[in-house]
């Protein structure tokens, strides 16, 4: 499984704080689970700067028994950070930046080039030659990995999953 995000570290809070996003939503994170390691919960927080915009992806996935709006100005929100934070916690808290965008591409360009051909010629009308090199590139939306696919004036915005399923 393509696990592409930062775990999340203590210092990452001053970080986040001093760069005005204060704001981190907080939601179920299954991409990262190891069957070697101990078993602990694993979080997605991804920052925002404006109280809105974090608000509308918490509405995106309330659902989630793990969602929620943590304000790093509030010292019991930024409390339970650190404790979640601390290594005898129950929790495992990634941050949803990629870790190398490098490192990415050439993962992607290697394992998943075939499951990205696959899915192009089961799901869309492109028809493309076996010489064709596909360009895709990644973009997260509301913690969720996307794979962006363009060929020539046509974008396609496709879930990271459904090309591991490809």
């Amino acid at each position: 499984m393509f696990q592409p995000f930062e775990i999340f570290r203590k210092e990452y809070i001053n970080r986040l704080i001093k760069m005005d996003k204060t704001y981190l939503v907080s939601q179920s994170y299954t991409k990262a689970f190891d069957h070697f390691e101990e078993t602990k919960t694993d979080i997605l927080l991804t920052d925002y700067d404006q109280k809105g915009l974090a608000q509308i992806h918490y509405s995106a996935v309330k659902h989630d028994k793990y969602a929620s709006i943590i304000d790093l100005n509030n010292s019991k929100h930024k409390e339970k950070i650190l404790q979640m934070l601390h290594p005898d916690s129950e929790y495992r808290l990634f941050w949803s930046i990629v870790k190398s965008l490098d490192d990415a591409k050439k993962r992607m360009d290697l394992k998943y080039k075939d499951n990205i051909r696959r899915y192009i010629l089961k799901h869309t009308t492109w028809r493309i030659d076996v010489s064709e090199v596909i360009r895709p590139s990644l973009q997260v939306i509301y913690g969720e990995l996307f794979i962006i696919l363009k060929r020539g004036n046509q974008t396609l915005r496709v879930k990271f999953e459904d090309i591991e399923k490809a």
